[in-house]
């Protein structure tokens, strides 16, 4: 279903809905003499249901799995398709993580950049459910006046949001809430400058009111159980987020919203209880699509990429994301993205170690430290310390984060490096050499590039398996130096190595928005294919 059919379903009963309950409320202004007859004593009030949050409340799950599907109130299975078509076949293998064991289309797929146009169309559907659910939080608050939860629902927009326009550039936002069945696409600047400013305006509500308002949200908050305090310094740490991401299209501003970001008296997210967990709580249907699409689906596997740097740095955490093969026992496998994949060959080879039930990450506190080194190695107030202190401090927070030791040379380890990486196939016909030779240690004396390299490299790390933010810090930066496709499938429009820069809009929006999406290739700036840089892809 289209974004905007989607969200025209909804749109309509949204304030009807709101109107019934209203009705019920104030039912003998309408019907003076029947309100005996056509009051349902048993049914809550408008103010019973806003008391106990749940007329608000209720749409929050909807809203976080419209970001990362896991999981559905009826327990169906519809969350693992969508996850898949959504991030599994784009970003989280785009970024190096992970590749595929399967070989649809006749290996002519969104891997190769052969794309399905049907396939890109889900992000568009999500994005159809997280805007109802907002709008109607949004409508509800307004009759409350709690602009705390209407703060909540506005950061799990943005988050959602971005993901998206991180995908496509220009894309259907400020319109959709008018339910028209063809919105307009937004420039992907505007999304950000708009979110920005949205981030900040969340930051001091939930600043100033949220420690003392309790944690009305808590039955239906799956990110922080309703910690008002908590979302504060999200919102904080996502607008830093942002402000990198335009560092290299806007550096001045980019400095500006970074240096607010760190500055705002909320905080940031900075320690290993901090983080952004998308969870199993009481009474909420959480699970982990990439469980079933690795072990169930048998499809998702270890990343060559992972393979190369993990091994090569002989990092501990490699026993934390992935498992042992089955072609080498014992031995971590990985597998290219993007080639000519013969199923029963690769599947085999490293699955992923996940459970039915492990958290999704949206923010890990260390993500923040290496923003903040990455932001002192520009010349940006981070809030003191040097730029190596926030790398090293990032790095030993994302083993925390991992429950894994750090082992005591880590960071001092100058002879590791990324090592070649060889297929295990018949005939190693997808082996190649090492893309880097980056090492862990930092470098005083080292270039802007190289310290770069590194930070971006452990973030990378640290973020696993945000595929979403790690293909967008790819794009962004350059690193870490991911394998390229061995089966480039785009008719020259997908350079091999500088590699995929977004995903093309699907068949369904030319079907029935043409006219918008016209106008969204002007925005772009760019023609409708996998080649196009986004707005804030702009390094030189």
């Amino acid at each position: 279903m289209s974004i905007m059919r989607y969200y025209q379903k909804y749109h309509n009963v949204i304030r009807a809905s709101l109107a019934c309950l209203l009705g019920i409320a104030t039912l003998a202004s309408c019907t003076k003499r029947y309100e005996g007859y056509n009051t349902n004593p048993y049914l809550a009030t408008l103010e019973q249901q806003l008391a106990d949050g749940f007329l608000v409340g209720r749409n929050f799950p909807d809203m976080v799995n419209a970001v990362m599907p896991a999981g559905d109130p009826a327990g169906q299975t519809n969350f693992i398709n969508s996850y898949q078509l959504a991030y599994s076949l784009a970003a989280d293998c785009y970024s190096g993580y992970m590749a595929q064991a399967n070989n649809w289309n006749g290996n002519t797929n969104n891997l190769t950049y052969g794309f399905n146009l049907g396939w890109v169309n889900e992000q568009f559907r999500l994005t159809g459910v997280l805007m109802a659910g907002w709008t109607r939080i949004r409508d509800a608050t307004e009759l409350s006046g709690d602009s705390l939860q209407y703060s909540v629902a506005q950061l799990i927009k943005i988050t959602g949001m971005l993901r998206v326009t991180d995908s496509y550039g220009p894309v259907p936002y400020s319109q959709i809430p008018t339910g028209t069945f063809t919105p307009a696409f937004d420039s992907q600047e505007s999304i950000y400058r708009t979110s920005i400013a949205e981030l900040g305006r969340a930051a001091d509500i939930l600043h100033a009111l949220g420690a003392n308002a309790g944690t009305p949200l808590a039955a239906y908050d799956q990110i922080y159980l309703g910690n008002y305090v908590q979302w504060a310094k999200y919102a904080n740490s996502l607008k830093l987020r942002l402000a990198m991401r335009m560092a290299y299209v806007d550096p001045s501003n980019a400095q500006r919203f970074a240096e607010e970001a760190v500055s705002h008296p909320a905080g940031l997210l900075m320690t290993t209880t901090d983080a952004a967990l998308q969870k199993a709580i009481p009474g909420r249907n959480f699970r982990n699509p990439m469980f079933h699409l690795s072990h169930g689906y048998n499809e998702l596997r270890m990343g060559a990429t992972m393979d190369s740097y993990l091994r090569g740095y002989n990092d501990p955490r490699i026993a934390r994301f992935f498992q042992t093969s089955a072609i080498r026992p014992g031995v971590y496998v990985g597998l290219r993205s993007g080639i000519e994949v013969v199923p029963a060959v690769y599947q085999p080879f490293s699955t992923l170690n996940v459970a039915d039930d492990t958290a999704l990450p949206w923010m890990y506190a260390s993500e923040v430290s290496f923003l903040r080194a990455e932001g002192v190695l520009r010349g940006w107030n981070m809030g003191g310390s040097t730029a190596q202190s926030f790398y090293e401090e990032g790095i030993r927070l994302a083993f925390a984060e991992q429950g894994v030791t750090m082992p005591a040379d880590y960071l001092t380890n100058s002879t590791a490096r990324p090592i070649n990486y060889v297929d295990h196939s018949v005939g190693n016909r997808y082996s190649m050499a090492a893309r880097t030779d980056v090492t862990i240690p930092w470098e005083n004396a080292g270039s802007f590039e190289r310290n770069l390299e590194r930070i971006i490299t452990q973030k990378w790390i640290a973020m696993y398996p945000n595929g979403a933010e790690a293909w967008a810090e790819f794009r962004r930066t350059g690193y870490p130096r991911i394998f390229p496709v061995g089966l480039n499938r785009s008719n020259g429009t997908v350079n091999t190595e500088i590699q995929v820069r977004r995903l093309p809009y699907p068949l369904q929006q030319y079907q029935e928005n043409a006219a918008n999406v016209a106008n969204a290739l002007t925005l772009l700036g760019g023609p409708d294919n996998g080649g196009t840089r986004l707005w804030w892809d702009a390094k030189p």
